[in-house]
Order: C-alpha cells, then structure tokens, then sequence
C-alpha cells in the first residue's frame, strides 16, 4: 500500500499549504481559516483530471505496488483519514468523494505550525510560519528551492526518483518550455496543456483586521492567492506569501 500512503500524504498537504494544486496537475480550492492562536480549518475540493489518474495508475505498476489506483480508484476516503490525522493536532471532520476524481475534505488544526514543527528539518526549512510582530501576527508560507525537499518529511512521494524528476531542481534553471515537453513525455501528449492550465486558489480568512498582504488579492479579512501551477514545478523564482493582520 506504499503507493497510497504516498498519496494520502499529498492529500494531506494540499488541504494545508499552498503547494496542493502542484502536485496534482488539477482545479483545487482551498478555504483556509486561521486564528491568532494558529488554530483553524480548511474546507478544500479537490478535482483530478483524468491524466493523473493514468499517471498513477502507471507508476504502480512500474513500482510493482498492486493497489487500487491500478483499477482506477484514486480516493479511499478511510484511509485518507487515517493519514490525516496522524499528523499532531490535525482533526478531519468531513470527507467524502463524488465519482472517481473528486474529494472534498473539511479539517481542523490546533495550531498550523505544530504540523511543520513536528520534525526538525521541517522546522529549519521555514516553509510555514506564524509569528508576532508588535500586536500584529504575520502569516508566511515561503517556498524554494533549498527547502522544496524539506517537503518529503510530509510528502514521501517526493523522494521517489519519479516525482523526483518532475519537481524542482536545485542547481537547474530548466526553462518552461523545456519543462512541458518533459511533461508530454511523463504524463502524455496533454500533459503540458494540463500543467498551464492549472492554478492553486486559496482563500485564506484571518481572524482579526488585514493589515497587510503579499503575493495576493484582499478583500476584508480575506486574501485570495491564485498561483500557476508552472511557477510552483519549476521555482525559478522563490514563492513568498504574507498576511500581517491583528
């Protein structure tokens, strides 16, 4: 079943962080809630195409791992749940899927940093954090190339040599065009067009006054980030988003 623990692990990173549509070539949407206190929910809806379902279902069988995702079934909601929830603090309170390629997931935190903090690279890698400044809280998710294998602490997938390659190099400069060729080897001859048409959409609401944001679009308590798939898989350029807000 190690081909589904690597998926769940996913799963689980998308419903949290930004990084969630990049490793699924697909529509996502998140709604993220968060307190002061770093305590909060996510709602996300999760939509794979087609393309990775077969993807997926190609790299079981090149591992030689007999699964579902070989007949097909991408999303075992049970199980999905129990992975979840072995991260510290992390309570999923709905899941449920809808046909083969839709999941959508509601979960609570107890505090967002406990997820990132639980292991010492992770921590060190600073991908995630929740800090004071004065009265103000500051929200970071900070992504780049030094610390995108960090990630495999909470994403095994990515210390498989496969998904290896198709993520960020960190002493390459590969070009876009360069990448979606790779992309039509990997995942076929429409793998490119899925890769440029996919964006990550999250929507996160602070408890509290906006007092600043970066990276993003605001409206109220909220910020709305929506980020290119292709920025995310290449990381030419490092991906830094705030929300300062008290």
């Amino acid at each position: 079943m190690k081909n589904l623990k690597y998926l769940y692990s996913i799963v689980f990173v998308l419903t949290i962080v930004l990084l969630g549509g990049s490793l699924t070539s697909c529509g996502v949407h998140e709604e993220i809630y968060l307190k002061k206190d770093g305590s909060g929910s996510v709602s996300s809806k999760i939509e794979v195409k087609q393309i990775l379902v077969d993807y997926f279902a190609n790299l079981a069988e090149v591992t030689g791992d007999s699964t579902d995702i070989s007949d097909g079934k991408l999303f075992n909601t049970k199980e999905i749940k129990t992975e979840i929830e072995k991260q510290p603090g992390v309570k999923v309170t709905s899941i449920k899927t809808s046909g083969k390629n839709l999941l959508t997931t509601k979960l609570e935190f107890r505090n967002i940093e406990d997820i990132f903090n639980s292991e010492k690279n992770l921590t060190a890698a600073g991908i995630i954090s929740l800090t004071n400044s004065g009265e103000s809280k500051i929200f970071r998710f900070h992504l780049d190339k030094k610390n995108y294998k960090q990630l495999s602490v909470l994403i095994p997938v990515l210390s498989n040599p496969i998904m290896e390659s198709l993520g960020p190099q960190e002493d390459d400069s590969t070009s876009e065009a360069d990448y979606l060729d790779m992309m039509s080897f990997a995942l076929g001859k429409d793998g490119p067009k899925a890769v440029k048409n996919s964006f990550v959409n999250v929507v996160v609401h602070v408890e509290g006054k906006i007092i600043s944001q970066k990276g993003g679009k605001i409206s109220g308590n909220v910020v709305t980030f929506t980020i290119p798939l292709i920025k995310i898989l290449l990381l030419n350029k490092p991906l830094d988003y705030t929300i300062t807000f008290k």
